[in-house]
């Protein structure tokens, strides 16, 4: 973490090491809190307003007032682009429920704070190699709202690591593959392009890379069973700071060839070309 970034917090321009939250805010105490995770290329936030737009929507369905407007929202994240020097970041928006006299409910106003930390330049290499994924029974609670409550996420992740691999797959009850902790699955059978559509988080990314194969490749939104996993082509993540990461091998089962498939790479110099068009 660069010590001499510049965060802010409640109204103040701080350093990391200066941020603080109260203990009892309930963001600390029963993880009320949203959130949400931008990122810039060449100092520009991408896809700003639809960042926003799914804060507000967190918020309402967990039933967090936000005491601040869109624009107030992103005018403070304007001027953290601003005042940090990094060309590509990462920037984390931050609104708590505020601080509880009971311990439950919260009484204090919300906080806001956006976080700024550097993000490399793309790793191509990792791209080349893929990433191993696993599959986990667990699920998370209200997946439609961006929350700070990453329990069941924390969890899968120690199991992946454990298990010599990057992220993990949620699947359901009914043996459908929703999501991974932080990103959005997709897989190629054929040249079809499958992704889910319910019980997951929207990904922003997640809805570019949905326009950027339309008119190239069939789209299907719809649950993708367990079991078709193994009849998958390629498959691959998405996530703001993850971009298109293809999944080689899940559960230690190589999807189709066990390497990055040809789909998968349109897609992601798709994705490239329209970052360097500035496009967004």
């Amino acid at each position: 973490m660069d010590t001499e970034a510049l965060w802010y917090v409640d109204g103040r321009w701080v350093h990391p090491h200066e941020a603080t939250l109260s203990i009892n805010d309930v963001a600390v105490l029963r993880s009320y809190c949203v959130f949400e995770s931008l990122r810039t290329y060449n100092r520009r936030p991408f896809h700003l307003d639809e960042h926003l737009r799914r804060l507000y929507r967190s918020a309402e369905l967990i039933e967090l007032d936000i005491p601040y407007t869109s624009e107030e929202i992103a005018n403070v994240v304007r001027e953290a682009i601003e005042r940090n020097r990094y060309i590509h970041a990462s920037l984390r928006l931050l609104v708590t429920g505020g601080t509880s006299e009971d311990g439950v409910f919260p009484s204090g106003k919300p906080v806001l704070a956006v976080l700024v930390t550097p993000l490399p330049e793309r790793d191509m290499q990792r791209f080349e190699r893929g990433i191993k994924v696993i599959t986990t029974r667990m699920e998370r609670e209200m997946p439609e709202a961006k929350t700070s409550s990453y329990l069941a996420a924390m969890r899968a992740l120690k199991e992946a690591q454990r298990r010599g691999a990057s992220d993990a797959l949620y699947v359901n009850a009914a043996g459908h593959v929703l999501e991974g902790t932080r990103s959005n699955f997709f897989v190629f059978r054929g040249d079809t392009l499958i992704t889910p559509r319910s019980e997951i988080l929207m990904g922003i990314t997640r809805q570019v890379i949905v326009e950027l194969a339309q008119g190239r490749f069939p789209i299907e939104e719809r649950p993708i069973l367990l079991s078709e996993l193994a009849e998958a082509d390629e498959a691959f993540i998405s996530s703001s700071s993850r971009e298109i990461t293809p999944v080689t091998h899940i559960d230690d089962v190589p999807i189709g060839e066990g390497k990055v498939g040809a789909r998968t790479y349109e897609l992601e110099q798709r994705f490239i070309a329209m970052i360097e068009r500035g496009n967004f």
